[in-house]
C-alpha cells in the first residue's frame, strides 16, 4: 500500500470520526451524533504529517525505487582483480617468493579475508554508500526526474484516454512506451557513481535505440501489473467481499465471520502475483535499461556490463545492450534472493512508518473531537 493510500485511510478516519459525510442520511436520523475537531487539532495533524514527510519520502522513494534499482543492477560476484596503487609501479621489484611461501600466503589471505557480500544486501550499507557518494542527497538521487516522469505520465495518460475508443489501460501503455527514454535516463542517474553536472536532456540516451531495447520489457511490466490488478478485482468479486461502507458514520457495518479468510486469500494471491510477475518484469526492464549506460560512465555499485559475456560493444559490431532472455538468465539465484528479501524489508519498514503515524494521529483525533448537537 502506497503512502497516498494510507493518507486516504487517514482522511477516511477523520471524516468518519467527525461525521461530515454529505451522503450519510443524517437528516433522517436526528439523533445521529456529529463530531467536530478544534483548530488546534488540525494544526497538530498538519505538523505531525510534516514531520513524517521525510520518513514517507525515504520509504516510498529511496527504498522502493533507488535501493531496489541498485540491488537489481549490482553484480554479486567480487572483482577478479585488485586496484594497484600508483606508487607500486615505481617501487623496486620484490624477490619472488617460493612455491611453499606463495601457497601459505594465499591460504592465510583466504582465511583472513571473508567473502564480501553485495552492498545492497544490507539497507544500512546501501544508505552509507549513497551518503558517502553524494551526501544526504545520495539517497534521493533522480528524485526530480522521477517527479517529472510522474507528471508527464499522469497528464499524458489523461490526454490519450480522452481520445474516443482508447481505454485508460491502453493509454497508460502508450504513454509508458513514449517515456522509455526518460525512464532509462532515470535508471542511469540512480546507478551512476557521481551525479552528472550536465543537464538531464544532454544525458538522455538515443530514443530509437532505447525504444528498440526497452519497449518489449516495458510492455511486459505493464502486462504484469494489468494481470495482477485484474486477478485481484475478479477474485474480490468471486469471494463476494463487501464494498466500502457508505452508511452513517455512527453505524458499524456487519461483516460475516468468513471475511477474515477471504481477505487473507486475496492478500496471498496478490502477493504471489507480485512476486511471480511484477518483480521479475521490473528486474528484466531495469537490467535492460542499465545495459544502455554509456561505457565511459562509472557506477556506484559493481556492475557487469557484459552480462556474463552476452553483451558485445557496438564498436565490434555487437548490439551493445542485453536482451530480455539474457537479462533474466544472467540474474543469479543469489541475486533473486537478495532482491526479494529487500522487497520484504522495505515493505515491513513502510508498514512500520505508517502504523506509527496512524498510531499518533488517530488517538489525537479521537481524544480531541467534541460532540456537537444538531447540524453545523
Amino acid at each position: 500500500m502506497s503512502h497516498l493510500q494510507y493518507a486516504a485511510v487517514g482522511l477516511a478516519v477523520l471524516k468518519r470520526s467527525m461525521g461530515n459525510n454529505p451522503d450519510a442520511p443524517d437528516q433522517d436520523t436526528p439523533d445521529a451524533p456529529n463530531y467536530k475537531l478544534p483548530p488546534l487539532t488540525w494544526g497538530l495533524v498538519a505538523l505531525i504529517t510534516l514531520i513524517f514527510v521525510p520518513a514517507f519520502l525515504f520509504t516510498s522513494y529511496s527504498l522502493k525505487s533507488v535501493y531496489t534499482t541498485l540491488a537489481i543492477v549490482e553484480n554479486p560476484t567480487p572483482a577478479a582483480y585488485e586496484a594497484v596503487a600508483g606508487d607500486e609501479n615505481d617501487a623496486a621489484p620484490a624477490a619472488a617468493p617460493s612455491a611453499d611461501e606463495g601457497a601459505a600466503d594465499e591460504e592465510a589471505a583466504a582465511q583472513a579475508t571473508p567473502p564480501s557480500k553485495p552492498v545492497t544486501a544490507s539497507i544500512r550499507r546501501t544508505y552509507k554508500l549513497l551518503r558517502a557518494a553524494n551526501g544526504w542527497r545520495g539517497n534521493y538521487r533522480g528524485f526530480w526526474l522521477a517527479v517529472l516522469i510522474f507528471i508527464l505520465a499522469a497528464v499524458g495518460t489523461t490526454a490519450v484516454a480522452a481520445i474516443p475508443f482508447v481505454p485508460s489501460l491502453v493509454a497508460a501503455l502508450i504513454v509508458a512506451l513514449g517515456l522509455v527514454q526518460l525512464q532509462t535516463a532515470w535508471v542511469h542517474t540512480v546507478i551512476r557513481a557521481t551525479p552528472s553536472s550536465t543537464p538531464v536532456w544532454r544525458n538522455l540516451p538515443p530514443f530509437r535505440r532505447t525504444f528498440e531495447a526497452t519497449s518489449i520489457p516495458a510492455f511486459l511490466q505493464w502486462a504484469a501489473g494489468l494481470v495482477t490488478t485484474l486477478v485481484s478485482v475478479l477474485l474480490t468479486k468471486a469471494l463476494d467481499l463487501p464494498k466500502h461502507h457508505s452508511g452513517p458514520p455512527y453505524e458499524v457495518p456487519a461483516y460475516s465471520h468468513d471475511l477474515i479468510w477471504k481477505v487473507i486469500v486475496l492478500f496471498v494471491v496478490a502477493l504471489v502475483l507480485v512476486f511471480v510477475l511484477s518483480i521479475p518484469a521490473n528486474v528484466v526492464l531495469v537490467r535492460v535499461q542499465a545495459s544502455l549506460l554509456p561505457p565511459d560512465e562509472d557506477t556506484v555499485v559493481p556492475f557487469d556490463r557484459s552480462f556474463n559475456g552476452t553483451v558485445e560493444p557496438a564498436v565490434v559490431g555487437g548490439r551493445s545492450y542485453v536482451t530480455i532472455r539474457d537479462a533474466f538468465r544472467t540474474f543469479s539465484r543469489a541475486s533473486w534472493k537478495r532482491v526479494y528479501l529487500l522487497y520484504i524489508k522495505l515493505q515491513v519498514l513502510s508498514i512500520i512508518v505508517n502504523v506509527v503515524y496512524l498510531a499518533i494521529v488517530v488517538p489525537l483525533v479521537v481524544l480531541t473531537s467534541s460532540k456537537v448537537e444538531g447540524p453545523n
